[in-house]
């Protein structure tokens, strides 16, 4: 019995200590990648062993305890590396080299609501990463994302710090509404996109493009929807990670327009005074600016006032600060960031202000819950406003452009910066100095965001899960516009000013159901769940004139007189939604997806206030099936097919309703406030809808270091609103109706390419194409419209014509100039007369008010006369194709990368020329650009009219700019001259870095250090004679790509650092 007693004794004692033995066993190690570098946060764990394991510190080094080193695996992983799995077996130090992972089947996309494996989609979803965004320096996010994704067109209205810039995902669906996409950050809606959006903030940004994959957004999702996940904190326990990012960059207009020289203006001046008012004009011209025959000594050499240099032709900074702290452990993941943003714009008196502040944290309680919050603020100042903004009449470019650049004859040309009262000012029409104008003025937006958001998982069980998100989201703006005694509007009218006070917020919250099953073969993901958003907005503004003078401006409105119109609105609507989605995965090979969604808003009418969205999408990966494999071709093959339904529910809120406005009465001689119905309602409104085909194809060759992905799509948009004519007995002209289709189809093709992968060296290429035709379908009973792109002609710009895209310039066809064999010319009255039966515009001119040199137009119904049923599309703003391509290197430590972005076909009017290459008759004051140069003459070399036809005939070979006399009525018309070919290949950026390697950073404690230098829009390669051909600062849906006076681009140099701590 002792006997057995010491021998359990002895067997309990080796137990024991083997038991010790196992649990005090100890791997180190260090884990690098393929250059040399550590890995810091790769995730070192036991296989099999949930909860066991570790992450590697700073210096890529890991201490790990095993209980069971014989049969224990290590299983290392870290983001974008190939996952290893290595057997212990006794090892106490094993060094790992992480390999860079090119596939990326296994890189998760937000798809609404949840995540999905990218090689599981089954719809058109495309993915930016932040190290994709940062290439670009800049503070609008989507300036960055401009030329990176195919399908999606980015154009920016023009060059001034916090300009619009528009998104239009795979063309847009609707005619009247807007077609911008829907926003969602953080799994929340946002009204103002992403222009309160910190880049260096972003994680990644998800576009879904296609109706099978926005269909779980219902009602908002018609346009696209752009999904943008913040950046978390991070699961270092070791320490807490403290970044700061930092640029200061350089900016100058890359280009000025070409404009009259001083001795060419006053010889126009010559030539306007002579032609148009003759003996008066001499002498006016002569006591400004001397006679004829001293023209050439007084102006050949003078330099005169180059007023685009005085006005935006400064060098201006641009900076950008911005620190984050981040930490946490497996329980807690924090980070809180702050950006500053300060552009000074290259126009005076322009630029933007910007603050924003975000905080993120998520908190893993137990296995079971989790929660995470987000609370963000964001202000922002615009100064300036751009050069298109306010009264057509006072547009600043235009003015730049047209003031003279000479002072009299013994005048100081400086002088007419500063000089308030101009020497042959024009009382019904007085001009003022560009720059005094500019000063004399002020307009400021000041927008203010603030957003709260959060919610919390519950595991049921490893497979069934809920999760709630509620946020909310508050917003003000107002814009202050004043125009100051010396400025050219309080000139033309009085001293005034309005102010425009927005107030606006938003409540939402979401309750998902998820079940997850993954087995072998099968795999399933149900998700159901409801959501309840809430909106509301305020406007009020106010307009005054008569100020008595600049010094108290809009801070006192009651010293103006008011405007007897003051207008004011609230509105509000609220959307009830019940969706789910089910993903279906058989053996890696066949994958099915339906979603469903139905929505129920107040915006629409009683019967029609619910919409359902449902779609279905496929995907077969053929790389699986064996007769591919045999191959040997593909690393992954995968057809997709999606086809679903989603609506636009962006309409007015009360469009359905009643509604009276107010206004006012004659009663006597008074007007008395009153009341009137505003519209007749839209008693059947329902959802804008759009019907999507996609189908496309993954391809993947050599391991994914190729993958191409072409694209093709097909969309059928109904019930788009219109106004369509009621009889003029109901009181209205026209009311809203759901009559309008659209079509848009298409293709798109991404190739990502890793041209070269050696230890010290990588080169990759990514390019993207697409293209998108547009077609309107049907109209309110109409087969055409036309519309007026407002820049101060009165003249119809677009036509919206059934069968044709949206975005055609209607107006004359130009033949050229009328010659001198156009004319019977009679020799003993040196007068000139239009041969019969050559057509004139008869609405504006008679035949004996046609002379040589005046605009010529296509007679296209051959009835010789040239009016409105002449009038024909002269082009086209849509592209045929657009993207960008991009080359990035690495060397050891540096990394290089250029970026261009090009678009082929499609026009801009280029309303700038038209609306100044062309004379006042009723001011002296205008400056004409280059093209005036290359008008039809009038006078000859000794300063005499020009009469005689072979003279004339001589001296205006080649000329193509209208003559004196047809500068002003004549270029009233819009007319194919003004419309320009918008094509253009833009080297965007160029960008060179260098990282500092860790191991020489570990004595500063400084964890990672790079320095860059990047130059922006450096070159534009295209056939358009303004600014930028990337531009439209009238366009709506209906006018699109229009140059009206926009504010030039700038080229910028930026030097940038990050470092981390």
């Amino acid at each position: 019995m002792k006997s057995m007693q010491r021998f359990f004794l002895l067997a309990v004692c080796l137990l024991s200590t083997l038991s010790i033995h196992a649990q005090s066993f100890t791997v180190t190690g260090k884990v690098i990648d393929n250059t040399g570098l550590e890995v810091i946060g790769a995730n070192i764990s036991i296989k099999g062993s949930a909860g066991v394991g570790t992450i590697t510190n700073i210096d890529g080094q890991y201490t790990l305890n095993v209980n069971n080193p014989a049969k224990d695996v290590l299983v290392i992983s870290y983001i974008g590396m190939k996952t290893q799995e290595i057997a212990i077996k006794g090892q106490k130090q094993i060094n790992v080299t992480l390999q860079e992972d090119s596939k990326v089947l296994d890189e998760v996309v937000v798809i609404g609501y949840g995540t999905a494996k990218r090689g599981d989609l089954t719809g058109s979803v495309v993915s930016v990463k932040n190290e994709d965004l940062m290439q670009t320096p800049t503070s609008d996010v989507a300036q960055a994302l401009a030329g990176r994704v195919a399908g999606v067109q980015i154009m920016q209205s023009e060059g001034e710090p916090g300009a619009s810039v528009s998104i239009r995902v795979r063309g847009g669906i609707s005619i009247t509404q807007s077609n911008e996409p829907l926003y969602i950050i953080d799994g929340f809606p946002s009204e103002d996109g992403m222009s309160s959006l910190d880049p260096g903030e972003i994680e990644t940004i998800d576009i879904l493009k296609d109706a099978s994959s926005t269909a779980i957004y219902g009602a908002r999702g018609a346009n696209g929807v752009v999904v943008i996940t913040t950046k978390k904190g991070t699961k270092d326990a070791s320490k807490m990670n403290v970044s700061f990012n930092s640029y200061i960059g350089i900016r100058k207009v890359n280009k000025k327009l070409d404009v009259l020289s001083s001795k060419e203006y006053v010889l126009l001046d010559y030539e306007r005074n002579l032609a148009l008012y003759g003996e008066s004009g001499i002498r006016r011209f002569q006591n400004a600016y001397g006679s004829f025959q001293e023209i050439e000594e007084n102006y050949g050499n003078r330099k005169g006032v180059d007023w685009q240099e005085e006005a935006f032709g400064r060098v201006t900074t641009s900076q950008n600060y911005r620190v984050n702290i981040s930490g946490g452990n497996k329980e807690l993941k924090y980070s809180l960031s702050y950006n500053y943003v300060k552009d000074l714009g290259a126009m005076i008196k322009s630029g933007m202000d910007r603050h924003n502040v975000s905080f993120n944290i998520s908190h893993k309680a137990s296995s079971r819950f989790q929660a995470n919050a987000r609370l963000s603020y964001d202000e922002s100042k615009t100064y300036g406003m751009g050069t298109s903004e306010g009264n057509n009449r006072f547009n600043k470019m235009e003015h730049i452009l047209q003031y003279r650049p000479v002072n009299s004859l013994t005048g100081n040309d400086r002088d007419l910066i500063t000089g308030d009262d101009d020497l042959i000012d024009d009382e019904s029409n007085p001009m003022q100095s560009p720059i005094l104008s500019a000063q004399e003025e002020t307009k400021i937006r000041k927008v203010r965001s603030m957003q709260a958001n959060g919610g919390f998982t519950f595991n049921f069980t490893k497979r069934f899960s809920f999760r709630n998100s509620t946020g909310m989201r508050y917003q003000t703006s107002r814009q202050d516009i004043f125009y100051g005694e010396k400025s050219v509007a309080g000139k033309r009218s009085s001293i005034n000013g309005n102010i425009a006070y927005n107030e606006n917020g938003s409540f939402q919250t979401s309750n998902v159901f998820t079940y997850d099953y993954r087995g072998k073969t099968h795999k399933l993901n149900v998700m159901a769940g409801q959501e309840w958003i809430s909106r509301w907005s305020k406007y009020l503004g106010a307009y005054a004139t008569n100020f008595p003078n600049n010094d108290i401006g809009l801070d006192d409105m009651g010293l103006g007189t008011p405007s007897e119109i003051r207008s004011s609105v609230n509105d509000d609507d609220r959307l009830l939604s019940f969706f789910a989605r089910a993903n279906y995965n058989f053996r890696e090979k066949y994958l099915l997806t339906a979603t469903v969604r139905a929505d129920g808003s107040s915006k629409f009418a009683a019967h029609n206030k619910w919409g359902f969205f449902p779609s279905v999408s496929a995907a077969w990966r053929l790389s699986e099936e064996e007769f591919i494999k045999k191959l040997n071709l593909f690393s992954d093959l995968k057809l997709r097919v999606g086809y679903g339904l989603a609506g636009n529910n962006r309409v007015a809120s009360y469009t359905s309703l009643d509604l009276l406005t107010s206004t006012r009465y004659p009663i006597g001689e008074a007007l008395s406030p009153g009341y009137a119905t505003s519209g007749i309602p839209s008693t059947d409104l329902k959802w804008e809808s759009n019907k999507t085909l996609n189908v496309g194809i993954d391809m993947g060759f050599l391991e994914q270091r190729i993958i191409v992905s072409p694209e093709f799509y097909l969309n059928k948009s109904s019930n788009l609103l219109l106004n369509s004519r009621v009889p003029t007995s109901s009181g209205h002209k026209t009311m809203m109706r759901n009559i309008g289709r659209t079509s848009n189809i298409g293709f798109d093709l991404s190739i990502t390419s890793v041209n070269i992968q050696k230890k010290n060296f990588t080169w990759t290429t990514n390019f993207n194409v697409s293209h998108n035709r547009n077609k309107i379908e049907a109209l309110s009973g109409e087969q055409y419209f036309l519309e007026e792109a407002r820049f101060g002609y009165d003249q119809k710009t677009h036509k919206i014509e059934v069968g044709k895209p949206i975005g055609q310039f209607y107006g004359y066809k130009t033949l050229g100039l009328y010659q001198v064999e156009d004319f019977d010319y009679n020799a003993k009255d040196q007068t000139y007369t239009l041969k019969e039966g050559i057509p004139y515009m008869s609405g504006t001119f008679n035949r004996s008010d046609i002379r040589p040199g005046m605009w010529k137009f296509d007679d296209r119904n051959g009835d010789k006369v040239i009016d409105d049923s002449d009038m024909s599309v002269i082009g086209n703003a849509n592209p045929d194709f657009y993207g960008g391509l991009n080359n990035q290197f690495k060397y050891k430590g540096w990394d290089f990368n250029f970026f261009f972005t090009f678009s082929y076909g499609g026009e801009v009017l280029n309303a700038t020329k038209l609306t100044n290459t062309k004379t006042a008759t009723t001011n002296y004051s205008v400056l004409n650009i280059a093209d005036s140069s290359n008008r039809w003459m009038t006078v000859n070399s000794e300063g005499q009219l020009i009469t005689d036809p072979e003279e004339m005939a001589a001296i205006n070979a080649g000329r193509t700019v209208a003559c004196i006399y047809d500068m002003e009525a004549g270029d009233k018309y819009i007319h194919s001259w003004a419309v320009e070919d918008a094509s253009y290949l833009r080297l965007s950026n160029v960008n060179l870095g260098y990282t500092f390697d860790r191991k020489k950073l570990r004595n500063f404690n400084i964890q990672s250090l790079r320095l860059y230098f990047t130059g922006s829009n450096l070159f534009v390669w295209t056939p358009y004679s303004g600014f930028d051909p990337e531009v439209s600062t009238k366009g709506n849906n209906l006018t699109p790509g229009v140059d009206y006076g926009a504010y030039p681009r700038n080229r910028s140099y930026v030097f940038g650092l990050n470092i981390t701590f």
